[in-house]
């Protein structure tokens, strides 16, 4: 074939996973599957293993492998973006697919915008889409981490331009379970020239039938948000600037302190409260980036990052993670200060939103 337009790497590591559906989800559109290649790379397994898998599907495949010893997503994934030549590329899991037309429209957008990244909609299989990111009311464009909460988009599922991607030396964090794309997608969203969302377009498709996934493992704290820990040692945060840190650390803080400890309601799915000191030392690092990082979270969560700043025991935590899940709407929708309530990070700022995106949608 002649030159890709986009190169599309899909990273596999258990022969039962359903590799098939996902390469083909990528070749189907017979208008730009000649614009398109997939690179599968086997990791930890022989090529040999995947190649009756994907026999039969038009279009440009190739199978490449690749071993570390590492259960992560992160160095095949690396390998196989190493290897992109095409304008574009795009990671897809081998147990994810993508709805019919979404890369013909990916690549349209691209052609027409020249984006450093595409944002794709994505979905869970059998749901609705995700209202992620949540972005400004009309906004498709020349996107801005803070204004349209970019840092909730961990996955940098979409497009990426390739010249971009390498001139910025991106990668995915390698010798982590979870979280490895957590500074690519941070330094894309920040330092690249345009970001658009293709929130018109067919969906990125999470599938949901594999026999395990790395994400949903049960790890204990310190596995569970190594990402995170190594974000903060390596000084991502310092090159950003104060509204992309406050941003990024209200981001953190939601979904890796507050939604990591609520996930853990009982006291014996805490080792001990050694762990639960661990988590809180971490909140410490996280609302140090931005002094007004801790005034968006509404009464019910900032219960319980006040239990884990003043008494960081599985007792305390436990109680007020109890009470949160008790909490009424004047505890979920509002902050302790009420002008901070209309925050753009606020639990009820993101209700808005939802409310007036689903009355636009149906209009």
């Amino acid at each position: 074939m002649t030159e890709p337009f986009v190169d599309v790497v899909i990273a596999c590591h258990d022969q039962t996973r359903p590799l098939d559906r996902a390469v083909r989800s990528v070749l189907q559109d017979e208008t730009t599957r000649h614009l398109v290649r997939v690179t599968v790379v086997a990791h930890g397994l022989p090529a040999d293993a995947l190649r009756d898998r994907v026999a039969g599907i038009d279009g440009a495949v190739r199978i490449v492998e690749y071993a570390d010893g590492i259960r992560s997503a992160a160095g095949p994934f690396n390998h196989g973006l190493s290897l992109v030549t095409a304008d574009y590329c795009a990671v897809l899991g081998s147990d994810d697919f993508l709805e019919p037309g979404a890369l013909a429209a990916w690549i349209r957008a691209a052609r027409e915008r020249t984006p450093d990244m595409a944002i794709a909609c994505i979905r869970i299989d059998g749901e609705a889409r995700m209202p992620n990111p949540l972005v400004r009311l009309g906004r498709r464009h020349e996107l801005d981490a803070a204004k349209d909460r970019l840092f909730y988009r961990t996955a940098p599922l979409g497009l990426i331009r390739t010249a971009t991607m390498r001139q910025l030396g991106l990668g995915m964090t390698e010798g982590v379970r979870v979280g490895e794309d957590f500074v690519f997608s941070i330094r894309l969203f920040t330092q690249a020239a345009r970001v658009d969302f293709l929130a018109d377009a067919p969906c990125y498709v999470i599938g949901l039938d594999a026999r395990e996934r790395t994400t949903l493992a049960t790890m204990d704290a310190e596995e569970d948000l190594e990402a995170v820990v190594r974000l903060l040692d390596e000084g991502v945060p310092t090159g950003l600037n104060a509204r992309h840190r406050r941003a990024l650390a209200v981001k953190l803080t939601r979904v890796s302190i507050i939604g990591k400890v609520r996930a853990r309601p009982s006291a014996a799915q805490w080792r001990d409260d050694t762990e639960v000191m661990f988590v809180a030392t971490l909140l410490r690092r996280l609302l140090a980036l931005h002094p007004g990082a801790i005034a968006p979270f509404n009464r019910q969560d900032r219960a319980v990052l006040d239990a884990l700043l003043t008494e960081p025991t599985i007792k305390r935590v436990t109680a007020e993670v109890a009470r949160a899940a008790r909490a009424g709407r004047l505890r979920r929708w509002f902050t302790p200060n009420i002008l901070r309530s209309f925050d753009r990070e606020s639990t009820l700022r993101r209700y808005v939103l939802y409310v007036l995106r689903r009355e636009r949608t149906s209009a």
